[in-house]
């Protein structure tokens, strides 16, 4: 049994070398383009910057910086109003081009309203969203690389769904491994570095992106029939969607998920008051279904985030009153049945931001010192 156990090992081993020899000889051709992310001892992964290519069926082009942005420098020019926009693939602009991003088209809809009033354009929104980013990651990216932008305004995108992931507990384990010793860390990464691993990745890739497609014509095809179609607990029927998780149990106190963003969103505050920035947190819907957003995943999510705002001492927009009226109609605003928005759906977000930022950081004749019914009661106080 011994004998043969290493035969089998050595077999796989001397079948995985060949494989790893052709690929390197003849396979350049097969790998994948060196992918759109890197290791980030920072944030635990960026964007490689200068990458070109698709990302899930769109155009994208990232900037020197490692941005989806156009090229920018940290300096900022004389009269520019900046605002740092930090979020994850709802703020990246999943599966648009990057105009289409609420980033871009707040830019856009800020400048517009300015030259209608006859000043300059002058409003700078630079787009640090990065796909899968947690609350405590953009706090990382704050921290290192975004405060260097000088922003005026910190815009933090907050999509209730995935953002109290503590992701950069994996990342953690990178750098003891390089506090040990660096060789260590590149040993531990080394079989990232084979061609074999690097093919597999490539074939996985390609299958997800052909199981999202298959998702997407699932999503307008297996209910055409709205009478057929469940109804949610506004007594409203829904067309299809695809299935829901408990995401949001994820937000009581003393819950690990919960606790990593509120010392992210703590930590957001103290580095903007180091800096002399304001900060409006923006609560995002869980889209597909607004109507089981609002009436079970709100209430939960709602209270925990306007309190950790309030206790860091930032503005806050809440965006279930401007989405509200596309409950039952979702599809008008959303992408193909996914969880982020069209490029409609992020206009109706630029445009709702810009009416907050206008109302709190550009009115001169409104007095900070007394707060609306819709905000935290942090703002009274500041």
């Amino acid at each position: 049994m011994l004998r043969n156990t290493l035969l089998v090992a050595v077999s796989l081993l001397v079948t995985l070398a060949l494989c790893e020899g052709f690929l390197r000889i003849f396979g350049q051709e097969m790998l994948p383009k060196p992918d759109l992310y890197e290791l980030d001892p920072v944030t635990g992964k960026s964007m490689r910057p200068g990458w070109t290519g698709d990302e899930f069926g769109a155009p994208v082009v990232i900037n020197s910086l490692g941005l989806r942005n156009p090229e920018i420098s940290y300096a900022r020019s004389p009269g520019r109003y900046r605002i740092l926009a930090l979020g994850d693939s709802w703020t990246f602009g999943f599966r648009l081009e990057e105009p289409d991003s609420y980033p871009r088209q707040l830019e856009t809809v800020l400048n517009q309203r300015a030259r209608g009033s006859g000043e300059p354009a002058k409003f700078e929104v630079i787009n640090t969203g990065v796909i899968g980013y947690s609350t405590e990651q953009e706090a990382a990216y704050l921290r290192e690389r975004g405060v260097r932008f000088d922003p005026d305004l910190i815009v933090v995108a907050f999509y209730p769904v995935n953002d109290t992931h503590h992701k950069l507990r994996k990342y953690e384990r990178y750098n003891r491994l390089r506090a040990i010793h660096p060789l260590l860390l590149e040993l531990y990464r080394l079989p990232r570095r084979l061609y074999l691993r690097q093919f597999i990745k490539g074939a996985r890739q390609a299958i997800k992106r052909r199981a999202v497609d298959f998702r997407d014509w699932l999503n307008h095809e297996t209910i055409s029939d709205a009478s057929h179609a469940p109804i949610d607990a506004s007594g409203t029927r829904k067309r299809f969607q695809k299935s829901y998780d408990n995401w949001s149990d994820a937000y009581r106190p003393g819950h690990s998920e919960w606790e990593a963003a509120r010392a992210a969103i703590l930590e957001i505050g103290e580095i903007s008051r180091s800096i002399g920035a304001d900060v409006l947190v923006v609560l995002l819907p869980d889209l597909p279904d607004l109507s089981r957003y609002e009436f079970r995943d709100h209430p939960r999510v709602e209270p925990l985030l306007r309190e950790a705002v309030a206790e860091a001492g930032l503005d806050w927009l809440d965006l279930l009153d401007t989405l509200r009226p596309w409950s039952g109609r979702e599809e008008e605003i959303q992408f193909s049945g996914l969880r982020h928005p069209n490029a409609r759906g992020y206009r109706i977000i630029a445009e709702a931001v810009a009416d907050r930022i206008e109302s709190l950081y550009l009115n001169p004749a409104r007095d900070r010192g007394e707060a609306s019914e819709h905000e935290p009661d942090a703002l009274a106080s500041r």
